[in-house]
Order: C-alpha cells, then sequence, then structure tokens
C-alpha cells in the first residue's frame, strides 16, 4: 500500500512530467520525461485513467515532432501560456510571483511567473515540499499554500488552457499531456 508521501511525490512528478512537456522542447527533456514515465509505470499506484495517458505520452514523445508542433501552437502565438492572457486575469502576475517567493522559487530572469510551465512546477515543488515536511506544522503550511495556489491559480489556469490546446488540434503527444493536466488538476487534494 502506498502512502500519503509516496501520493505527494508520484503527484509531484506527473506535474513535472507536464512542466518539462509544454516547456521548450530538446532531446534532454524528452529523454527525462520517458524516464520519469517509465518508473511511474512501473512502480507507482496509479489509477486506470493516469495509466492510460501516461502510456498515451510516452508512445508519443518524439523530439523532431514535439519541436514542430511546439512551434507551430506556442512560438507562432496561437496558444497563450500565460495565465494573464488565457484568463484574462490581469493582477495575476504578483500573487503568483507572491506564491512562489514564499517557496524560495523565481521565475528567470525576463520570463513571465504565470505562465504554465512555472505554475505547474510550483505545484510539483509544492507536492515534494509536503511529502518532506519535517514536521506536521510545516506539512500544514504547505498544503494550505497548495489548496489556495490550485484554487486561485492552477485549476482554472489548467481548464482554460486545455481548452485553447485542444482548439488548435494538437498531435497526440499534446493531447495526452492536455488530458493529464486536467486529471490531475480536477483530483488535487
Amino acid at each position: 500500500m502506498k502512502t500519503v508521501i509516496d501520493n505527494n511525490l508520484v503527484k509531484a512528478d506527473l506535474f513535472k512530467i507536464l512542466s518539462m512537456g509544454f516547456s521548450y522542447p530538446n532531446q534532454e527533456k524528452c529523454d527525462d520525461m520517458e524516464s520519469i514515465i517509465f518508473d511511474l509505470l512501473k512502480d507507482a499506484d496509479l489509477d486506470l485513467e493516469i495509466q492510460e495517458q501516461l502510456k498515451s505520452i510516452q508512445k508519443n514523445i518524439d523530439y523532431k515532432e514535439i519541436l514542430r508542433e511546439y512551434s507551430r501552437i506556442f512560438l507562432k502565438g496561437t496558444i497563450p501560456t500565460t495565465e494573464t492572457a488565457v484568463c484574462a486575469k490581469m493582477n495575476c502576475v504578483a500573487d503568483v510571483a507572491g506564491f512562489y517567493k514564499a517557496f524560495g522559487m523565481n521565475a528567470k530572469s525576463g520570463d513571465s511567473p504565470d505562465t504554465i510551465i512555472y505554475q505547474l512546477e510550483f505545484a510539483s515543488l509544492l507536492l515534494v515540499k509536503m511529502a518532506l515536511a519535517k514536521d506536521e506544522e510545516h506539512s500544514f503550511i504547505v498544503h494550505d499554500a497548495y489548496q489556495k495556489f490550485m484554487n486561485d491559480h492552477l485549476k482554472e489556469f489548467a481548464e482554460k488552457f486545455q481548452e485553447k490546446l485542444q482548439s488548435a488540434g494538437p498531435i497526440e503527444f499534446y493531447n495526452g499531456l492536455s488530458n493529464l493536466l486536467i486529471s490531475i488538476t480536477k483530483k488535487q487534494n
């Protein structure tokens, strides 16, 4: 039987896969995603829906195809990647940056902190911090921040981002990522 700590770490890995998958592709990221997915499918106690989504992503990891599609969908501006643009929230950048700062994370200089990539990375970070919390008080603080972040930012952003992405008719790799994104943000506990 898996423990709560294991579940938080598994979910952190799922968010990490999404963060890497929606970031600018390179061969190393593709290899890392394949490796994490392989380990999760082998060792984690995943529900059937998540297993199928991971298998779909894994089966469709093709660096050159992903790079072409990334250019078409994200670099040419077909799909915006910031919460500000996707959700029309003009005040979210400062709030998101405040969450990051409170937990020791920063967006790279010149990058907008409200991108889907950073928000997914931050969710992963919080789940790792929950799993490694040294006591109940730390665990509660991180869990509370995770819940607020998900409810105030990532849950709505993920849903609207997924809708926009689906409207672009993405390749199976991005289709699998968007389905996984919705699955894990809906099950945010």
